[in-house]
């Protein structure tokens, strides 16, 4: 098949895909070419985040901060408060919701078609429902190839490639894996199809993930037993109302090793707690420097944190609406929901479920867990070498992305851009998001996002216009991070490649 040309290809249109396509068309000079490709249908421009149908599942940010733009951060409740979009049951959307997410996927599908419209002549959006399987450098453009047979060329490539699912938890007899009570992808629309009402289940991590499954469960009319199988028995916080807290922390004082910055926290929460304030306060005025604290930490302090404080950090700060956290406590209350503490040691299988053997934390023995289907909900893949992806292990194989040190995600320079298996950064792959874990560790979340998708497409677009001048431009900054920032620990890329 004939390639198409194109200038700037987007692989995933999920919230960050589609907000780089739509600061593109806002900014650029015709003629422009941007081809968006996503591989669901229901997941275009919405993500597996937002294209849930459970009224259910909602928001984890309040709806006065989750609007598109980082200089607007109202517009989403703007845009719902102007169409009289009401919550199911009548309620009005108010400035503290925490709305479904299936509205925010209206939302950004909106602000898309939007975009599109009023875009300048010469500027075109190509919607392509495709896999993409493998890219091919080819002169000074790529040529992206995609699984129906199609391929076309670009000069840029973005990979905004979003959360892969969960990788299956090691153990010494993995064949039940294969079995169909096994469900490896929690946010896969079979995971919960054709659940009889009175069968168990057992969910394999206790996170957002399983809060959301639960709560559908229970919403649906299940009445079976729910197991959850947490390995620290730790559970999602839930969000409440706390006068705003004043930093605390300044670049010029960073701690410089783990065990120091947890003492300093612990301080901080100690004293404000004193004062009547909120932890959550406290970890809300950590957010603007999280970034930045996480470059400062030496590599070996970073693995610290991923082995010892990881798990406190995410059910603190990833917090649920309370409404959410009040229905999650029913059903422990009421016995729906059985929490487990422990890790999976093995799965026995028979004709009629299978026997979960988990061993007790702290070294208190074993207990045996009976369900019919097993999901897991472990939290997403971050080791890009384990993941069973065509365009990954393409992009691998020849060397134009690696893993970054710490195995969240791949290596990337501070502008957006690839480091391939030499330490280089490309001039033609960009990414953002969950890929940026390792640099960046706080990049999934909306305030995050916003700022990374406008700052990439100034990136893109300097380099297409070929602006001398340049555009120091840090597409991994978060609101009210003020510095630019070296790359990654262990990368090689030098500080100039920040100069665009």
């Amino acid at each position: 098949m004939p390639s198409l040309p194109s200038d700037i290809a987007i692989v995933g249109a999920g919230f960050s895909g589609t907000l780089v396509a739509v600061h593109l068309m806002r900014r650029a000079e015709p003629p422009l070419s941007i081809h968006l490709i996503e591989r669901h249908p229901r997941q275009w421009a919405r993500g597996v985040a937002y294209s849930t149908s459970a009224p259910v599942h909602v928001l984890n940010v309040r709806a006065a901060n989750m609007g598109a733009f980082a200089d607007d951060p109202g517009h989403f409740l703007r845009w719902a408060q102007q169409a009289n979009v009401l919550w199911p049951g009548g309620r009005e959307i108010t400035a503290d919701s925490f709305a479904p997410r299936t509205l925010y996927g209206d939302y950004l599908t909106a602000v898309l078609k939007e975009t599109t419209a009023v875009a300048g002549s010469g500027i075109h959006l190509n919607r392509l429902i495709d896999e993409v399987i493998s890219l091919r450098p080819d002169g000074e453009r790529t040529e992206v190839r995609c699984k129906s047979g199609r391929s076309l060329c670009a000069q840029r490539v973005v990979l905004a490639l979003g959360n892969f699912p969960p990788g299956d938890p090691l153990l010494q007899d993995s064949t039940f894996y294969a079995s169909p009570r096994y469900f490896a992808n929690p946010w896969s629309i079979d995971a919960l199809k054709d659940l009889p009402p009175d069968s168990s289940v057992a969910f394999i991590g206790s996170g957002l993930t399983m809060v959301d499954l639960a709560i559908a469960l229970a919403e649906e009319g299940h009445r079976g037993p729910m197991h959850v199988v947490s390995r620290r028995g730790l559970y999602p916080r839930i969000h409440q109302a706390a006068a705003p807290y004043p930093a605390f922390l300044e670049p010029e004082s960073f701690p410089a090793t783990l065990r120091q910055l947890v003492r300093r926290v612990r301080r901080e929460l100690h004293a404000a707690g004193a004062q009547g304030y909120d932890w959550r306060a406290v970890i809300d005025a950590l957010r603007p420097a999280t970034q930045t604290l996480w470059r400062v930490l030496p590599l070996v302090e970073q693995r610290r944190f991923l082995r010892h404080v990881r798990c406190y950090w995410d059910v603190h700060r990833h917090r649920i609406a309370r409404e959410i956290g009040e229905k999650l406590d029913e059903l422990f209350a009421s016995g729906r929901l059985a929490p487990h503490t422990g890790s999976v040691h093995a799965y026995r299988e028979d004709d009629h479920g299978v026997d979960i053997l988990v061993r007790k934390r702290c070294g208190e023995g074993f207990e045996v867990i009976r369900a019919e289907r097993v999901i897991n909900c472990s939290g997403p893949q971050c080791n890009y070498r384990k993941l069973k992806h065509p365009l990954v292990t393409n992009l691998l194989e020849q060397g134009l992305a690696r893993p970054d040190p710490l195995a969240l995600g791949l290596d990337v320079a501070a502008d957006g851009a690839l480091v391939d298996g030499s330490g280089q950064p490309s001039s033609r792959l960009y990414t953002l998001g969950p890929v940026q874990k390792g640099m960046l560790w706080e990049t999934i979340a909306v305030p995050e996002l916003r700022v990374q998708a406008s700052a990439l497409a100034k990136v893109l677009l300097a380099e297409r216009e070929g602006d001398d001048a340049g555009a120091h431009v840090d597409a991994g900054r978060s609101v009210g991070d003020n510095t630019h920032g070296g790359t990654h620990a262990g990368s090689k890329v030098s500080n100039d490649r920040q100069k665009v």
